[in-house]
């Protein structure tokens, strides 16, 4: 015979989760917490090309290693590519724990 759930525990059997869980989950998901560590990002890559190259670029999102970054037209992505490695070095050095192994250049627009 099945236990029948009490009213606090949810469908899954669980019980109330504490807020702290929730919000922070939240933020995960939809990435409201990668948004200071985007700064820092671009505050690295901006000191390592050059603050005319800085204003042409956005950092997008970290997924597997990869880091996406959106370029305003293809003369700066084309000065980024050439740039590569010394901006994978400076954010290893600025950010060890992101493990950046590779960049990937985009065409997009500047936020």
């Amino acid at each position: 015979m099945k236990k029948k759930a009490s009213p606090e525990e949810d469908e899954r059997g669980r019980g109330p989760r504490r807020i702290g869980t929730v919000v922070s989950q939240l933020m995960s998901r939809r990435g409201y917490a990668s948004v200071g560590s985007d700064h820092a990002m671009t505050a690295s890559i901006a000191k390592c090309i050059g603050p005319n190259l800085a204003g042409s670029i956005t950092v997008g999102k970290l997924n597997r290693g990869v880091l996406h970054i959106y370029a305003v037209d293809s003369v700066v992505m084309q000065e980024l590519t050439f740039q590569k490695r010394q901006i994978i070095k400076a954010l290893s050095k600025d950010h060890p724990t992101t493990k950046i192994t590779d960049i990937r250049f985009k065409l997009g627009t500047v936020k």
